[in-house]
């Protein structure tokens, strides 16, 4: 906090050291220790030459045959889950886990005396449901019958009603105009009686005169008075004569009156008789149109028919399948056992697992750097207890899985050709596939073959000087290597590659000796 006088305090702020990467320190010692002992030889005078020997090849074509040795699990190619085809109790499992069974075999059979109960039930509940609704049909056709004969009962007595209406209606008509006539006769009568009596007057005055112009004569007025008396006598009489001749006789009209009543009654007794049956008739019509099924009620009842019928159905086929079991469709080994005897199961729910005998494959994890050389059809052997068999690979997986070690690997079946009863699924098989074979191809070393972010390299030689070269790689076994690219034959390669080896440095060349042809059977890792 305090200081003293003439002196000063300077805080200096320290920047961190940057960090020397560990292979850095490595090659510079090795680069130093190189530089000293070449410097050391050269003025000590020593014969030793310090600089460091490094084991060489030269590239040179041959023939590269590939192969990828690994092992896998025996596995079906086909394999088919059985799931129960009906709601039942299971009866008897007649197999076992890991049991083979030829096609045809019973692999699980139900218990079926409920499912034959609901088949009984559903059979009975059908019947009634047709005789139910047949009969409601029945009624309604006879009720539709009884309405078309009732309707045409109906129109046939309306109009014999008709008829008999008329026919009162004209005797009434009848009897109306014979009481008038009666009514008539009678004030005719009264009238014909004073015509008559002065018709007898009008006489009795003329024949008074006629006595008197005989006896002495008439005088003027008398001869006019006699004039117009036998002129109003004539008159009258003319009167007399129509008058008599419109009376008609009483017992006459009497008759006609009798007989006309007599017509009345008998035709309203007919007519009540004839509205009593178009009564009845219209009673019948109206409980006939009552008894009509509607179209909406008729397909009800065929709805209804048919869920009953489809119910039976449904029950019998679940009767017949549970009957039938479930039987192995091919040849195979059971793998799994998902029932058990006694239990219900499910329509739908797995029962058992069986994988194909015939149709086999041995499973095998392959990584992203051998992917690239497998291929479908390629060939393969398959070895299991000192057994071996052909095959070829069918089948390359599109989904990486992540393999024990944690790296992602890809699933490749490899199809066994002719599989036998030796052959056991989820035992583990050897497997050499046939990758293929490279003729007349530059080949190294595959020690001789690096890889850094920029890709695959290689150390060569050059008048005693280390040159890096990035190369293409192709066909590989665990020991040799197709150079596809980036360096030539004949130019020498560093085989023996290690943190010291760096490029530009000076080498001196330990050179192997290879053959022309390389057959390389080793699996590749």
């Amino acid at each position: 906090m305090f200081q003293r006088k003439g002196s000063s305090t300077a805080i200096m702020e320290r920047k961190p050291k940057k960090k020397i990467k560990a292979w850095k320190i490595v090659a510079l010692a090795v680069a130093l220790i190189c530089l000293i002992r070449f410097v050391a030889g050269i003025f000590l005078g020593g014969e030793e030459d310090l600089r460091p020997v490094v084991d060489t090849v030269s590239v040179d074509q041959g023939t590269l045959t590939s192969t990828l040795d690994t092992s896998g699990t025996i596995a079906s190619e086909l394999t088919h889950i059985y799931a129960s085809p009906v709601d039942a109790q299971v009866g008897e499992i007649p197999v076992a886990l890991g049991d083979s069974v030829e096609r045809g075999d019973f692999l699980l059979t139900y218990d079926t005396a409920s499912l034959q109960k609901n088949y009984d039930i559903a059979e009975l509940q059908a019947r009634a449901e047709d005789a139910t609704g047949n009969d409601s049909l029945a009624k309604s056709n006879e009720s539709a019958r009884e309405l078309a004969t009732s309707a045409g009962e109906m129109r046939t007595l309306q109009a014999r009603i008709d008829a008999l209406n008329a026919e009162i209606d004209s005797l009434q008509s009848q009897a109306t105009a014979n009481e008038v006539a009666t009514n008539n006769n009678a004030a005719v009568n009264e009238e014909v009686g004073r015509l008559q009596a002065e018709v007898e007057s009008i006489g009795a005055q003329i024949n008074a005169l006629e006595v008197k112009k005989e006896q002495g004569g008439l005088t003027v007025k008398e001869k006019d008075q006699l004039k117009d008396l036998r002129s109003d006598k004539k008159s009258k009489e003319k009167t007399l004569a129509a008058k008599e001749k419109a009376v008609k006789n009483s017992a006459d009209l009497a008759n006609t009156s009798t007989n006309i009543q007599a017509q009345l009654a008998q035709k309203n007794s007919e007519l009540a008789d004839l509205q009593g049956k178009l009564a009845e008739a219209e009673s019948k019509n109206a409980s006939a149109e009552a008894g009509i099924l509607s179209e909406a009620a008729k397909a009800n009842i065929s709805y209804s028919q048919q869920a009953s019928q489809l119910t039976l159905e449904q029950t019998a086929d679940n009767l017949s399948r549970a009957k039938a079991g479930v039987t192995a469709d091919f040849d195979g080994i059971v793998t799994e056992i998902s029932a058990s005897a006694g239990t219900m199961a499910a329509e739908g729910t797995p029962l058992i697992t069986l994988a194909s005998a015939h149709d086999m494959c041995v499973e095998i994890a392959v990584s992203k750097y051998n992917l690239a050389h497998i291929q479908i059809g390629q060939s393969a052997t398959i070895s299991f207890q000192e057994k071996d068999y052909t095959g070829s690979v069918q089948n390359i997986s599109k989904i990486a899985q992540s393999g024990e070690s944690g790296s992602a690997m890809v699933t490749v079946k490899v199809h066994i050709d002719t599989p036998d009863d030796n052959l056991i699924l989820g035992l583990d098989a050897k497997v050499v596939v046939d990758l293929g074979t490279a003729e007349n191809v530059l080949i190294v070393p595959i020690s001789a073959v690096n890889s850094d972010l920029q890709g695959d390299f290689v150390y060569t030689v050059q008048e005693g000087a280390v040159v890096k070269k990035y190369v293409t790689t192709g066909l590989a076994s665990k020991e040799e290597i197709e150079i596809k690219s980036g360096i030539e034959q004949g130019e020498t390669v560093i085989t023996t590659v290690d943190s010291s080896i760096m490029e530009g440095m000076q080498v001196i060349e330990n050179t192997q000796q290879e053959s022309e042809d390389v057959s390389t059977t080793e699996a590749l890792e």
